[in-house]
């Protein structure tokens, strides 16, 4: 096992059942220097002076991460949230030996690999061949085990064309695909991945999915760092939460609960006496739009334009109450009269993966679709369906019941107030205090006997 104290790695004995150790790990940064008078060569001397990494600190020092301690146990599979620059990725480049810490250590118990930024680990001039065989050799493989995994590597990342093309002209996705197959191809005993499920296409997202959920089965020791919550719900049995390089809650999957309520909320506040969030001020995001046409969603034949909801009830009003009828809407642009495409809505929230999905042509005449010609589709969302809540609402493009074009389900966000009229102000409190998403206004009947 390998442990970092002072920034060195060496052996240390821990416990059999613990995969990861952190105690009172801290890294800082510093902002920039107070001298900025200097001349330029005596700033660069400035470079080569070793500097003091203790626990002083002055104005200019910024902590990433600030006394951290937690424990992972092995094959358990953790997921880490936060709001950009909390220290999530810090950690895992800590954890990696990527990043030296200022204080503090790190134990780990086992081998480990990790995919973090898009193409750390690659060198751009060389093949994506030459890539796999550098990374697998700089995680301590010998070159035989590489080649015996390397078909399977290759075969993963569907990379057989471009293998032998040197990775400066991969995209992003490309890169992620062949990067990400190196690591989950190695077995490796600990795994971390940052935000490794938000790169590529669908059917590789899913692919990557699949793996990670297999690997956490097979006793793997898995982090991921994710902003998205409905993955780490299903993948996940432990979750940390950072702030400001701070670890500020660890423990089960009710944290990612409070973490979404939390970073929704931040400008509300708490009435400790009924427990309840009470709204002071949300922006919603009720409409998404490409103004590139290459940018947007679709492929050669399908475009969508914008996607965007509308109050039904109050025109012209970018709230929605629980008793607002309200519509969601996708404006897309058909250039030509042959394939068919489905267009599908998805809703979600933190306490379920999905809460409904609806494909449109149930419900219209498809013929009417076969031809060129701009459309806007259209979902009628009745009042009292929701609860006060909070809706992510997505879209998926299906081109002749088959093949996946495009699939999101974070694009428009919606929170849903709580209309306390005074029929509804009687059990108000105690109907939000629950947190449940859907709400229906059904009809109730007492019959005597």
């Amino acid at each position: 096992m390998i442990s970092q104290n002072n920034g060195i790695f060496k052996m240390e004995n821990i416990a059999r059942n613990i995969a990861i150790e952190v105690e009172n790990l801290s890294k800082k940064y510093s902002l920039g220097s107070s001298n900025t008078n200097l001349k330029l060569s005596d700033r660069l001397k400035t470079i080569f002076i070793s500097r003091d990494f203790s626990n002083k600190s002055d104005a200019n020092d910024f902590f990433a991460l600030k006394d951290l301690n937690f424990v992972v146990k092995e094959g358990e599979t953790l997921g880490i949230v936060g709001r950009n620059g909390a220290g999530k990725s810090t950690l895992l480049k800590i954890l990696s030996r990527i990043t030296e810490p200022t204080s503090g250590r790190v134990i780990i118990n086992g081998s480990i690999a990790s995919v973090l930024e898009v193409g750390m680990g690659f060198h751009p001039d060389l093949t994506g061949r030459e890539n796999v065989y550098l990374s697998g050799t700089m995680l301590g493989l010998p070159k035989k085990f590489i080649s015996e995994k390397f078909n399977e590597i290759v075969e993963f990342a569907g990379m057989q064309r471009f293998i032998d093309t040197p990775v400066k002209h991969y995209s992003s996705g490309m890169y992620v695909r062949l990067a990400f197959s190196v690591v989950v191809n190695i077995e490796a005993d600990i795994l971390l991945f940052d935000e490794v499920l938000s790169v590529g296409d669908y059917s590789f997202q899913m692919q990557c999915y699949q793996k990670i959920a297999k690997l956490a089965n097979s006793n793997k020791t898995i982090v991921i760092v994710s902003h998205n919550n409905n993955d780490l719900l299903r993948l996940c049995s432990k979750v940390m939460y950072f702030e400001n390089g701070k670890m500020i809650d660890y423990g089960d999957l009710s944290i990612i609960k409070k973490y979404f309520e939390k970073s929704l909320l931040l400008n509300s506040k708490i009435d400790t006496d009924n427990e309840v969030y009470i709204e002071k001020s949300f922006e919603n995001v009720l409409l998404k739009g490409w103004d590139k046409i290459e940018e947007a969603p679709g492929d050669n034949e399908i475009k969508v334009k914008k996607v965007f909801i509308k109050n039904e009830s109050r025109k012209n009003i970018d709230t929605i109450l629980t008793t607002d009828k309200w519509s969601i809407n996708i404006e897309i642009e058909k250039f030509k009269d042959t394939d068919f495409y489905d267009i599908g809505f998805m809703f979600s929230n933190m306490n379920f993966l999905f809460l409904a999905y609806h494909i449109y042509n149930s419900d219209i005449n498809i013929e009417n679709y076969f031809s060129k010609g701009t459309y806007v589709f259209k979902i009628n969302i009745d009042e009292n369906t929701f609860n006060d809540t909070v809706i992510n609402i997505g879209f998926s493009i299906v081109k002749n019941n088959k093949e996946t074009i495009y699939y999101n389900t974070n694009v428009l966000l919606v929170k849903i107030l709580q209309n306390l009229s005074d029929s509804e102000m009687i059990y108000s409190d105690y109907v939000n205090r629950i947190m449940v998403p859907l709400r229906p206004k059904s009809k109730w009947e007492v019959i005597t006997k």
